[in-house]
């Protein structure tokens, strides 16, 4: 993840990130110039989210993001792309948090005013709070 996005994130406690093993990444000269280059291109995502996009399409990464804008720029440079609802679901198929603490921490998006597909999160909130 570039540092930048890390510095920046409201909804998502970054102390909890590093813990899971997100690792943040300062980028290149060269990929700050490929980020300002982009933000020609496509000028709807931040700054801050098109670096999230150089870093993966430099290591063919997964990139997860909730910004339309970003994800259009992503799909048309075939960067797979997914949003935090699947983040979530993968986190808590392969055990790495436990059912509650992510409906705890979808909860506590929803309180800090993310927008998010309301049938969705409704289902997932129910399943996982036991």
């Amino acid at each position: 993840m570039p540092d930048i996005v890390l510095d920046e994130l409201n909804t998502v406690d970054a102390a909890w990130l590093l813990e899971l093993g997100v690792e943040p990444r300062t980028l290149s000269p060269e990929q700050v110039e490929r980020t300002y280059a982009l933000a020609e291109q496509y000028r709807r995502p931040s700054e801050a989210d098109l670096t999230a996009l150089v870093l993966a399409l430099d290591e063919a990464a997964l990139l997860v993001t909730g910004d339309g804008a970003l994800r259009e720029a992503a799909a048309e440079l075939h960067v797979a792309v997914h949003g935090i609802l699947w983040l979530l679901d993968r986190l808590v198929e392969e055990a790495i948090i436990p059912p509650p603490t992510a409906a705890d921490g979808l909860q506590r998006m929803l309180d800090e005013g993310t927008r998010l597909p309301r049938a969705e999160v409704e289902a997932r909130l129910r399943r996982w709070r036991v």
